[in-house]
């Protein structure tokens, strides 16, 4: 296809918006309509402050059996020193494997006498402990949290087994288109900025020590950038004595870290190919940077992007795959961090309908800014955005994750509650308004992992095309 074809295609297509979007068939008469939502019951939650500077939330959830303990630090893989991206990771998977008193055995023999289990993960901005137990060892598993969080050895036999299991992690992921598109992706649209670090380097692995991993450690534990939230049958008496016995004595030392600088803005159309010779598929990445959760139009880019690509029944679901038949699981992502949000979708496709795919994904994006969404649409995602809320936030977990994930974010605790209404009131209008700020397709990142030979002439009907090395 000449690349006036598709210009002019796209131009048809917004001086047309009446044709967009034709009408599903009814439902049937006697189909059920759908219920009202139901709001997420408001916790109560008991803030506090500890003399070291620890922010400690306690969620009193009458009747649950077990208690959930989330403690996040701020200092994720966006704070990584130079040359070491990506230790952030094996900070986290070293951190519950050995303390200054227990072994790794040890730690989870007493988890088990607990009823309970403790992970840790490390995302762009935190590192955060999940831990859980039946509420009557509720002292003793904050006990062992405080010990995991503020007293690990880093065994050197533990880190290289850790090192071992990342560079064959490594290895298999760098085999799967996914992982290249995701990691040109995020390097094309981020540059130099932190948020670009997917996973951890072979070269950062190499040079991991338990050394290094202790000084990264010193530099991101600090009591005054952490929260600590705990929910389930609490004693407040009794949880706020533990905490004091467990986490006072923690102290801060050194200089805080910097904060993360805010995300870059959107790059401007570009194509980049990353050749994987005989590839069957094309492995298809568009997007840009969007706002942060902070931002008065969130709300609206998230209902937005689900009326184009988030969801099963969106627009271009519909288009590539139920119209079109060139992919089978289209999708559409919208990641937030705390200094911005990336909007994201991706696609495997045929080889041979590469260029064809874009054109629809272009489309669709810039149809965003030209039509606003049918009231069906509208509803459909507000309802589906507010339906994954509530069900994601029915177990006691999942509620202290949501309020550890919302402090990283700079959000209060309150905001627990806002989603789903904030969601509601999202207007035809507004996801118009972030069509035009955030979706035209002259501001998208291309990326596109296959066979040179196969894609690269048919990417070269929109434009010039680099190829690149993730």
């Amino acid at each position: 296809m000449k690349k006036q074809n598709v210009v002019l295609v796209l131009a048809a297509a917004l001086l047309a918006p009446a044709a967009f979007g034709a009408e599903p068939p009814p439902l049937p008469k006697d189909f059920p309509g759908y219920g009202a939502d139901r709001p997420l019951p408001v916790p109560a939650i008991s803030k506090s402050t500890l003399p070291n500077g620890l922010t400690v939330w306690l969620v009193k959830r009458p009747g649950f059996p077990k208690v959930s303990a989330v403690l996040a630090v701020r200092g994720g893989s966006a704070v990584d020193p130079a040359g070491m991206e990506g230790i952030s990771d094996l900070l986290a998977v070293t951190l519950k494997e050995g303390t200054a008193k227990k072994t790794s055995r040890q730690i989870a023999e007493e988890l088990q006498g607990l009823g309970g289990d403790l992970g840790v993960s490390a995302g762009a901005d935190a590192i955060t402990l999940r831990a859980s137990a039946l509420a009557t060892g509720t002292p003793r598993l904050l006990d062992l949290l405080a010990a995991v969080a503020l007293a690990p050895a880093f065994p050197p036999a533990e880190v290289e087994l850790a090192k071992e299991n990342a560079l064959q992690e490594l290895e298999a992921a760098e085999a799967t288109p996914d992982f290249l598109a995701s990691k040109a992706f995020a390097k094309a649209v981020y540059g130099s900025h932190p948020y670009h670090v997917v996973t951890a380097t072979r070269e950062t692995i190499a040079k991991t020590t338990p050394a290094l991993l202790g000084a990264e450690h010193a530099r991101r534990f600090r009591p005054d950038q952490a929260l600590l939230v705990v929910a389930g049958d609490l004693d407040e008496s009794v949880v706020k004595a533990s905490i004091v016995r467990a986490f006072g004595a923690w102290k801060s030392a050194g200089a805080p870290l910097p904060p993360v600088p805010a995300s870059p803005p959107a790059r401007g159309r570009e194509f980049l190919l990353v050749d994987r010779p005989g590839s069957v598929q094309s492995t298809v990445v568009s997007g840009r940077p969007g706002p942060a959760v902070s931002d008065a139009d969130w709300y609206d880019v998230l209902v937005a992007n689900t009326v184009y690509a988030d969801a099963f029944g969106s627009r271009l679901v519909k288009n590539i795959r139920e119209e079109k038949g060139y992919t089978y699981s289209p999708s559409g992502d919208f990641s937030t961090r705390r200094a911005g949000s990336l909007l994201e979708m991706q696609a495997d496709v045929r080889n041979d309908v590469t260029a064809a795919t874009l054109l629809e994904v272009f489309y669709e994006l810039d149809r965003m800014a030209a039509t606003k969404p049918t009231a069906d649409e509208l509803a459909g995602a507000k309802r589906y955005q507010g339906g994954l809320y509530l069900i994601r936030n029915q177990l006691q977990g999942a509620v202290a994750g949501t309020l550890a994930r919302n402090w990283v974010n700079g959000l209060p605790p309150e905001a627990l509650a806002d989603f789903v209404p904030k969601v509601n009131a999202v207007t035809a209008e507004g996801v118009q308004a972030a069509g035009r700020k955030h979706f035209l397709s002259s501001t998208q990142t291309v990326v596109v992992v296959g066979d040179a030979k196969e894609v690269r002439s048919q990417l070269e009907l929109y434009g010039a095309v680099k190829e690149i090395k993730p």
